[in-house]
């Protein structure tokens, strides 16, 4: 009898387990199929005939409210009109109006349908603030970028940390690492700064003589042909291209080895400048070009006149150099011109040589971006109108077009100088 007892016992424990795990498992089940098919919020709605208040169903999106629900019927949805949406569940008779148009510097990023509203976004370079898309931050030399600019987002830009330079104002560069002179076998003769590049001994006398050779005073300062000739420097020629262009250019053609001599010891960006000089030096009684030799003279002899200044001090010409845009011509470089030039050519050997380090620079705008840097501070007045009257002459200069109608032609047909004269 004991034994049928316990065994007993023991089946009415396993009965009631299995019924524990059944509604378990129901509870499981209706808690899955409530997420699957969750239910319609709800809204109170005073019944106009009974004065009752009801809980009716709301609309989902893309539809509104036709008929409230009442005694006997539940709410009636109908799907928003053409050119209307509804984002969320709601309780309202209308859906709302599509934005008509996007603002000024913003495109389409979605089209309006009956869930969701047209999507507007600022213009690539620009992020929104308040309700205008404005230009992303440029970072300045010194600082690179840590995160891009993104339509709702404005540029993010950190120091250069130790061992790292930016020398251009970008939206979209960062800090890049010093070249290691020691790995490459070299002395270091400058170390890098957070706005430019190590300087390896080897180098002296190759790429950086187009920089150096601008600190002494007998250098052939042509501010006017740079200005001129800017375009081509932009234009970032290939070997094929530059080849072409010295062999197209009129009047005495350029000594090969000279040409050779150039790409060998400047840099990418100096080496269309250098041949043209070489070319304008070598054909200056050329009859055909006497026009284009004048005009850049004339230039070069009116800004001359404008820079002549005998009276500026050492911190004139550092807030002059600290204003101006893009990689910084160093104090000490300042002070080298200062040591080697009579004083009426500091301004115009200074502009040169920041010139010389930023090639793709506008002139005429690196000059009014610093004129607004200067104002307010205390410099000569005399210093502020000579940058202004040299800004003036860059930008209304009308050379830069007969030089860039005659290049650019070069470079597209090499048979353009042999057909017709230069007047023609």
């Amino acid at each position: 009898m004991p034994d049928t007892a316990t065994q007993t016992e023991r089946d009415r424990l396993t009965a009631r387990e299995v019924a524990k795990k059944q509604e378990e498992l129901l509870a499981v089940s209706f808690s899955w199929a409530l997420r699957e098919a969750p239910l319609p919020p709800k809204y109170q709605h005073r019944d106009p005939v009974t004065s009752e208040v009801r809980l009716c169903d709301q609309c989902p999106p893309g539809t509104a409210v036709l008929r409230h629900c009442d005694a006997s019927s539940p709410t009636v949805c109908t799907p928003c009109p053409e050119r209307q949406f509804a984002e969320h569940w709601h309780w309202g008779e209308s859906c709302q109006h599509c934005t008509a148009v996007c603002k000024e510097r913003q495109l389409v990023r979605r089209e309006c349908n009956s869930t969701q509203d047209r999507l507007c976004e600022c213009v690539q370079g620009h992020y929104l603030v308040v309700e205008f898309c404005v230009r992303h931050t440029a970072c300045p030399p010194g600082s690179g970028v840590a995160a891009l600019g993104t339509p709702v987002s404005d540029t993010l830009c950190e120091k250069c940390p130790e061992g790292y330079f930016s020398s251009v104002e970008s939206t979209t560069e960062p800090c890049v690492p010093h070249r290691d002179c020691e790995e490459q076998g070299l002395r270091t003769l400058h170390p890098g700064t957070a706005t430019q590049d190590a300087v390896c001994e080897a180098e002296v006398g190759s790429a950086t003589d187009c920089l150096q050779q601008q600190l002494q005073c007998d250098t052939d300062v042509t501010l006017c042909e740079e200005a001129i000739f800017h375009f081509l420097l932009s234009q970032r020629l290939s070997s094929l291209q530059l080849d072409r262009l010295v062999e197209n250019l009129p009047g005495r053609k350029l000594d090969r080895k000279s040409v050779e001599r150039v790409k060998k010891a400047c840099g990418p960006h100096q080496r269309t400048l250098q041949l043209l000089k070489l070319w304008r030096e070598q054909n200056k009684d050329q009859d055909k070009l006497a026009g284009i030799i004048r005009g850049v003279t004339h230039c070069e002899r009116k800004v001359s006149r404008c820079a002549s200044l005998k009276n500026l001090t050492l911190s004139d010409l550092v807030a002059m150099m600290e204003s101006l845009p893009g990689a910084k011509v160093r104090e000490e470089d300042i002070r080298q011109v200062v040591s080697s030039c009579p004083s009426q050519r500091h301004v115009l050997q200074l502009l040169h040589l920041w010139k010389t380090r930023n090639g793709e620079q506008d002139l005429a705008k690196g000059l009014a971006q610093g004129l607004r840097g200067l104002r307010g501070r205390d410099v000569s007045r005399q210093l502020l109108r000579s940058i202004r009257r040299i800004g003036r002459i860059f930008s209304s200069s009308s050379i830069h077009k007969m030089h860039e109608k005659m290049f650019l032609h070069v470079i597209r047909d090499g048979k353009c100088f042999k057909s017709k004269s230069y007047n023609d």
